[in-house]
């Protein structure tokens, strides 16, 4: 038999594929047919195909349109002082009590109440409570502080030409002046003033020609001078009180010059005097305050038969001045009834003023 030729038959010996080979062929073509027919929505992202039909910018973004409720604001309400808080739960109580008592008025028998009670509410034709005490309103007493009171200096200061105006002098045997008036009065002046102010009363001391005395306003206004130290060639003593002719005699002026009176003439042992002058009743100071101001002048004694009364005590000549202007604040307006049971606990002397003052002009 010949031989046949070698390259003609199959070549046996070739190894044949594994397993895992095949396996892997198959899945390889299995996954190239997938590709081949799926959509071109389903394509590799990386293929060209794909990259133009997908735009790698990011979408235009879409905002929802929500239509927003307005939301209802309320403002919270203003803190209410305490004021007002209080006055509103007083109108409360006083609309709720006149309610109450307009039902009770109503719809209560008077039968039910006491007969004490129902006497006790009736009124009279004037409208007022029978059997019912008088309210009396109880008087209160102004404070010392409130008191104003002027004390001027006689002669003190500047005088009517602008120079000095030492008053009333008083000459030895050579005619060398040893004592003015204007001395005499001060050294009783500032201690008037120092001891109201003590007692806490405003007090003013103030010159003979204070420019503060135009239209000057006060409860008291006091002027304190002595008298001349002129040789009469007799013995002429005593204190002196006046007032503005002008004023009424029953007046609070008179009711002040009757307190500085009887209160300087229980303490200084000096008569009163009743040789008013012109210059005294017509003393340029009762044309300048004010005509609701009561006041006076005291001429505490003359200069030369009273000289050893207005210098060696001054203390005692304030005091009496200071008991005058006491009785005077203290007793003004009251009526006589009240004065003389006043007198009783009183410090001082208490005037009654029943008649006029005697005075007699030179």
């Amino acid at each position: 038999m010949p031989e046949e030729n070698s390259s003609d038959q199959p070549n046996n010996h070739e190894p044949e594929p594994s397993a895992s080979a095949i396996f892997v062929a198959m899945m390889r073509q299995a996954a190239e047919k997938a590709v081949s027919s799926a959509p071109a929505e389903n394509a590799d992202p990386a293929s060209p195909a794909f990259e133009d039909e997908i735009s790698l910018e990011p979408p235009p973004e879409t905002h929802d349109i929500r239509r927003v409720r307005p939301r209802l604001i309320l403002r919270r309400p203003h803190p209410s002082s305490m004021a007002s808080g209080f006055f509103g739960a007083i109108f409360v109580v006083v609309i709720s009590t006149a309610l109450v008592a307009t039902l009770l008025m109503f719809f209560i028998n008077p039968e039910f109440l006491s007969p004490a009670v129902v006497q006790g509410l009736q009124l009279d034709s004037q409208g007022r409570m029978i059997n019912a005490e008088v309210a009396r309103p109880t008087p209160v007493r102004t404070p010392h502080w409130l008191r104003r009171i002027g004390i001027i200096s006689g002669h003190r200061g500047k005088g009517a030409t602008g120079g000095r105006d030492p008053g009333a002098i008083c000459e030895d045997q050579y005619g060398n002046p040893f004592l003015t008036e204007a001395d005499i009065n001060f050294a009783v002046a500032q201690r008037v003033v120092a001891s109201l102010e003590s007692l806490n009363y405003g007090v003013e001391l103030l010159d003979e020609y204070d420019p503060r005395l135009h239209n000057y306003r006060a409860d008291a206004l006091v002027s304190i001078h002595a008298n001349t130290c002129y040789d009469f060639g007799e013995y002429v003593s005593g204190f002196i009180v006046a007032i503005s002719e002008a004023r009424p005699e029953y007046g609070p002026d008179a009711f002040l010059r009757e307190c500085i009176a009887d209160n300087f003439g229980a303490n200084v042992p000096l008569p009163r005097s009743y040789n008013v002058t012109e210059d005294m009743t017509e003393y340029h100071v009762w044309q300048k305050i004010h005509p609701l101001t009561p006041g006076m002048i005291l001429e505490m004694g003359y200069m030369l038969a009273d000289q050893a009364v207005l210098t060696e005590d001054p203390d005692l000549l304030a005091r009496a001045v200071i008991a005058g202007i006491l009785c005077f604040i203290e007793n003004v307006g009251k009526p006589h009834t009240q004065l003389q049971t006043d007198q009783r606990a009183a410090p001082y002397v208490i005037p009654i003023l029943a008649t006029p003052t005697p005075i007699f002009r030179n």
